[in-house]
């Protein structure tokens, strides 16, 4: 997961996307804290395939090794105003 700021935006949106694609990382998330929303990216035939832009939602893994779930609502909750 790469938190977005102004100052790190192009290197996680292209340089790291493009890098842990061709090094098949199952999953990217990239977190917009300014936004309270985060994308989620799953490795599909050995591209990054977009599974959502999440806000409220909770994101299931059931596809890896260990299984886990993100809590979008109670991560950003602290964001919101």
């Amino acid at each position: 997961m790469e938190v977005i700021s102004k100052s790190t935006a192009m290197r996680d949106e292209k340089i790291k996307f493009q890098i842990y694609q061709e090094e098949k990382v199952p999953y990217y998330i990239i977190a917009y804290p300014d936004d309270l929303r985060a994308k989620v990216y799953k490795l599909v035939d050995g591209k990054y395939d977009k599974q959502g832009d999440l806000t409220h939602e909770v994101f299931q893994f059931d596809d890896i090794e260990c299984s886990a779930s993100v809590d979008f609502d109670n991560i950003f909750k602290r964001f919101r105003k």
